[in-house]
Protein backbone atom coordinates (compact mmCIF):
# COMPACT_ATOMS: atom_id res chain seq x y z
CA UNK A 1 0.00 0.00 0.00
CA UNK A 2 1.16 3.57 -0.54
CA UNK A 3 2.89 5.76 2.04
CA UNK A 4 -0.24 7.46 3.40
CA UNK A 5 -1.81 4.12 4.24
CA UNK A 6 1.34 2.96 5.98
CA UNK A 7 1.49 6.21 7.93
CA UNK A 8 -2.11 5.83 9.01
CA UNK A 9 -1.49 2.32 10.26
CA UNK A 10 0.91 3.72 12.89
CA UNK A 11 -2.06 5.29 14.67
CA UNK A 12 -4.97 3.45 16.25
CA UNK A 13 -7.89 3.27 13.79
CA UNK A 14 -10.21 2.59 16.73
CA UNK A 15 -9.12 5.84 18.37
CA UNK A 16 -9.86 7.68 15.14
CA UNK A 17 -13.42 6.36 15.05
CA UNK A 18 -14.03 7.16 18.72
CA UNK A 19 -12.60 10.66 18.29
CA UNK A 20 -14.82 11.38 15.29
CA UNK A 21 -17.90 10.07 17.10
CA UNK A 22 -17.02 12.15 20.16
CA UNK A 23 -16.62 15.23 17.95
CA UNK A 24 -20.17 14.85 16.66
CA UNK A 25 -21.93 13.55 19.78
CA UNK A 26 -20.51 16.17 22.17
CA UNK A 27 -21.64 18.94 19.82
CA UNK A 28 -25.13 17.49 19.38
CA UNK A 29 -25.43 17.11 23.16
CA UNK A 30 -25.15 20.87 23.66
CA UNK A 31 -28.74 21.67 22.73
CA UNK A 32 -30.57 19.13 24.95
CA UNK A 33 -28.23 19.39 27.94
CA UNK A 34 -27.76 23.16 27.99
CA UNK A 35 -31.36 23.69 26.94
CA UNK A 36 -32.55 22.01 30.12
CA UNK A 37 -31.00 24.87 32.12
CA UNK A 38 -32.05 27.89 30.03
CA UNK A 39 -35.06 30.09 30.67
CA UNK A 40 -35.11 31.69 27.21
CA UNK A 41 -33.60 31.43 23.74
CA UNK A 42 -30.06 32.69 23.20
CA UNK A 43 -30.28 36.16 21.60
CA UNK A 44 -29.29 36.20 17.96
CA UNK A 45 -26.20 38.11 16.81
CA UNK A 46 -27.16 41.75 16.49
CA UNK A 47 -29.58 41.66 19.43
CA UNK A 48 -29.40 44.53 21.93
CA UNK A 49 -26.53 44.23 24.37
CA UNK A 50 -28.99 44.39 27.25
CA UNK A 51 -30.78 41.24 26.00
CA UNK A 52 -27.47 39.41 25.65
CA UNK A 53 -26.35 40.46 29.13
CA UNK A 54 -29.67 39.38 30.61
CA UNK A 55 -29.37 35.93 29.01
CA UNK A 56 -25.81 35.33 30.23
CA UNK A 57 -26.63 36.64 33.69
CA UNK A 58 -29.70 34.42 34.05
CA UNK A 59 -28.21 31.24 32.54
CA UNK A 60 -24.63 30.69 33.80
CA UNK A 61 -25.10 26.92 34.12
CA UNK A 62 -26.29 26.57 30.53
CA UNK A 63 -23.41 28.74 29.29
CA UNK A 64 -20.91 26.62 31.22
CA UNK A 65 -22.35 23.35 29.90
CA UNK A 66 -22.25 24.70 26.35
CA UNK A 67 -18.64 25.87 26.68
CA UNK A 68 -17.45 22.59 28.22
CA UNK A 69 -19.17 20.40 25.61
CA UNK A 70 -17.84 22.55 22.77
CA UNK A 71 -14.31 22.20 24.09
CA UNK A 72 -14.76 18.43 24.50
CA UNK A 73 -16.11 18.25 20.95
CA UNK A 74 -13.18 20.05 19.34
CA UNK A 75 -10.68 18.19 21.54
CA UNK A 76 -12.03 15.01 19.94
CA UNK A 77 -11.65 16.65 16.54
CA UNK A 78 -8.02 17.53 17.33
CA UNK A 79 -7.44 13.86 18.18
CA UNK A 80 -9.01 12.87 14.85
CA UNK A 81 -6.75 15.35 13.04
CA UNK A 82 -3.71 13.95 14.84
CA UNK A 83 -4.66 10.49 13.62
CA UNK A 84 -4.81 11.64 9.99
CA UNK A 85 -1.74 13.88 10.23
CA UNK A 86 0.88 11.22 9.31
CA UNK A 87 -1.05 10.23 6.18
CA UNK A 88 -1.60 13.86 5.17
CA UNK A 89 2.06 14.75 5.70
CA UNK A 90 3.19 11.70 3.73
CA UNK A 91 0.96 12.87 0.87
CA UNK A 92 2.55 16.33 0.88
CA UNK A 93 -0.30 18.09 2.71
CA UNK A 94 1.36 18.96 6.02
CA UNK A 95 -0.60 22.24 6.06
CA UNK A 96 -3.94 20.48 6.50
CA UNK A 97 -3.40 19.30 10.10
CA UNK A 98 -2.42 22.86 11.02
CA UNK A 99 -5.72 24.09 9.59
CA UNK A 100 -7.53 21.52 11.71
CA UNK A 101 -5.74 22.64 14.86
CA UNK A 102 -6.47 26.32 14.16
CA UNK A 103 -10.15 25.44 13.72
CA UNK A 104 -10.02 23.70 17.10
CA UNK A 105 -8.35 26.72 18.69
CA UNK A 106 -11.05 29.03 17.31
CA UNK A 107 -13.76 27.09 19.12
CA UNK A 108 -11.76 27.03 22.35
CA UNK A 109 -11.34 30.82 22.11
CA UNK A 110 -15.08 31.15 21.49
CA UNK A 111 -15.86 29.07 24.58
CA UNK A 112 -13.46 31.09 26.74
CA UNK A 113 -15.01 34.34 25.53
CA UNK A 114 -18.49 32.99 26.23
CA UNK A 115 -17.48 32.00 29.75
CA UNK A 116 -15.90 35.41 30.29
CA UNK A 117 -19.11 37.08 29.18
CA UNK A 118 -21.11 34.97 31.64
CA UNK A 119 -18.88 36.23 34.46
CA UNK A 120 -18.85 39.88 33.38
CA UNK A 121 -22.40 40.23 32.08
CA UNK A 122 -24.02 41.43 35.33
CA UNK A 123 -21.75 44.48 35.53
CA UNK A 124 -20.28 44.95 32.04
CA UNK A 125 -21.16 47.92 29.88
CA UNK A 126 -22.88 47.49 26.52
CA UNK A 127 -19.67 47.83 24.52
CA UNK A 128 -17.93 45.05 26.46
CA UNK A 129 -20.95 42.77 26.07
CA UNK A 130 -21.17 43.41 22.34
CA UNK A 131 -17.43 42.86 21.76
CA UNK A 132 -17.33 39.62 23.74
CA UNK A 133 -20.53 38.27 22.18
CA UNK A 134 -19.56 39.15 18.60
CA UNK A 135 -16.00 37.87 19.02
CA UNK A 136 -17.28 34.59 20.48
CA UNK A 137 -19.77 34.20 17.63
CA UNK A 138 -17.21 34.86 14.91
CA UNK A 139 -14.54 32.60 16.43
CA UNK A 140 -16.87 29.68 17.15
CA UNK A 141 -18.99 30.25 14.07
CA UNK A 142 -17.43 31.51 10.88
CA UNK A 143 -13.75 30.95 11.72
CA UNK A 144 -14.27 27.48 13.20
CA UNK A 145 -16.65 26.27 10.48
CA UNK A 146 -14.80 27.71 7.49
CA UNK A 147 -11.50 26.19 8.62
CA UNK A 148 -13.27 22.90 9.38
CA UNK A 149 -14.56 22.99 5.80
CA UNK A 150 -11.06 23.63 4.44
CA UNK A 151 -9.74 20.66 6.42
CA UNK A 152 -12.55 18.33 5.32
CA UNK A 153 -12.39 19.36 1.66
CA UNK A 154 -8.60 19.16 1.57
CA UNK A 155 -8.46 15.82 3.39
CA UNK A 156 -11.08 14.33 1.11
CA UNK A 157 -9.08 15.48 -1.91
CA UNK A 158 -5.70 14.26 -0.65
CA UNK A 159 -6.81 10.96 0.89
CA UNK A 160 -9.05 10.22 -2.06
CA UNK A 161 -6.16 10.82 -4.44
CA UNK A 162 -4.04 8.45 -2.36
CA UNK A 163 -6.84 5.85 -2.47
CA UNK A 164 -7.26 5.85 1.28
CA UNK A 165 -10.88 6.95 0.79
CA UNK A 166 -13.35 5.75 -1.81
CA UNK A 167 -15.26 8.01 -4.19
CA UNK A 168 -18.49 8.25 -2.11
CA UNK A 169 -16.57 9.42 0.97
CA UNK A 170 -14.43 11.73 -1.15
CA UNK A 171 -17.44 13.43 -2.75
CA UNK A 172 -19.23 13.64 0.58
CA UNK A 173 -16.19 15.51 1.88
CA UNK A 174 -16.23 17.86 -1.11
CA UNK A 175 -19.90 18.73 -0.52
CA UNK A 176 -19.63 19.08 3.26
CA UNK A 177 -16.41 21.06 3.04
CA UNK A 178 -17.75 23.39 0.35
CA UNK A 179 -20.90 24.19 2.32
CA UNK A 180 -18.83 24.84 5.43
CA UNK A 181 -16.46 27.15 3.55
CA UNK A 182 -19.37 29.02 1.97
CA UNK A 183 -20.60 29.88 5.46
CA UNK A 184 -18.17 32.81 5.28
CA UNK A 185 -20.94 34.49 3.27
CA UNK A 186 -22.93 34.77 6.49
CA UNK A 187 -20.75 37.75 7.39
CA UNK A 188 -22.39 39.72 4.58
CA UNK A 189 -25.62 37.84 3.78
CA UNK A 190 -28.04 37.05 6.62
CA UNK A 191 -29.68 34.08 4.88
CA UNK A 192 -26.30 32.44 4.38
CA UNK A 193 -26.22 31.88 8.16
CA UNK A 194 -27.96 28.54 7.57
CA UNK A 195 -24.68 27.30 6.09
CA UNK A 196 -23.04 27.50 9.52
CA UNK A 197 -24.99 24.64 11.17
CA UNK A 198 -25.42 22.71 7.91
CA UNK A 199 -21.75 22.89 6.93
CA UNK A 200 -20.62 22.17 10.48
CA UNK A 201 -22.79 19.10 11.05
CA UNK A 202 -22.16 17.62 7.59
CA UNK A 203 -18.42 18.05 8.11
CA UNK A 204 -18.70 16.36 11.50
CA UNK A 205 -20.60 13.46 9.97
CA UNK A 206 -17.91 13.21 7.29
CA UNK A 207 -15.24 12.72 9.97
CA UNK A 208 -17.20 9.75 11.33
CA UNK A 209 -17.64 8.24 7.87
CA UNK A 210 -13.99 8.82 6.94
CA UNK A 211 -12.79 7.34 10.24
CA UNK A 212 -14.86 4.19 9.69
CA UNK A 213 -13.67 3.82 6.09
CA UNK A 214 -10.03 4.20 7.14
CA UNK A 215 -10.55 1.82 10.08
CA UNK A 216 -11.89 -0.86 7.75
CA UNK A 217 -9.07 -0.32 5.24
CA UNK A 218 -6.33 -0.50 7.89
CA UNK A 219 -7.89 -3.59 9.41
CA UNK A 220 -8.13 -5.25 6.00
CA UNK A 221 -4.46 -4.51 5.28
CA UNK A 222 -3.46 -5.95 8.66
CA UNK A 223 -4.96 -9.34 7.83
Amino acid sequence: MNAPARASSRTSPTTGVLAAVGFLVAYLAVSPLAGAFTDRDLPLPGSPASAVADFYTANPVAVTITAVLQVVSVACFALFVAGLAPALRAAGAAWLPRIGYVSTTAMVVSSVLSGTLAVLAPTADDTTVEVLRQSSFIAGGVVNVVLLGVFVFGSALVLGRERLLGNPTRWFGFIAGTLAMLSVLSLAIYYASVLLPVGRVLSMVWTVVAAIVIYRRVRAEAR
